[in-house]
């Protein structure tokens, strides 16, 4: 059962430059911590949302994503940690490392 597994939850576009830039590092943080941002179809914790997509807009709502990049964290199907808006390593692998703890 994975449902109490984090996720990292990444709102993106194809047109986003900030997105691309920082993909290299999201896919580090894979391999830094498996137990939490995982691949398709590896583990399902790593989420990416194509913002522009049909049907990912009432999801930014409800988060209120209004910029992107976006990463947002859960863990036992809760909203945990503030959310990180933009291209911000640091404050990115903090949060996942925050998940990444017991």
């Amino acid at each position: 059962d994975d449902s109490g597994k984090p996720i990292v939850a990444d709102f993106w576009a194809p047109w986003c430059g900030k997105c691309t830039q920082i993909s290299g590092f999201v896919n580090n943080l894979a391999e830094d911590f498996p137990d939490v941002v995982g691949t398709f179809p590896c583990c399902y914790t790593f989420v990416k949302l194509n913002a522009g997509e049909e049907g990912v807009g009432p999801i930014k709502a409800a988060y209120n994503v209004e910029v992107l990049p976006a990463f947002l964290f859960f863990k036992d199907g809760e909203q945990v940690h503030t959310p990180v808006f933009g291209y911000k390593k640091k404050p990115l692998k903090e949060k996942v490392q925050l998940l990444a703890a017991p």
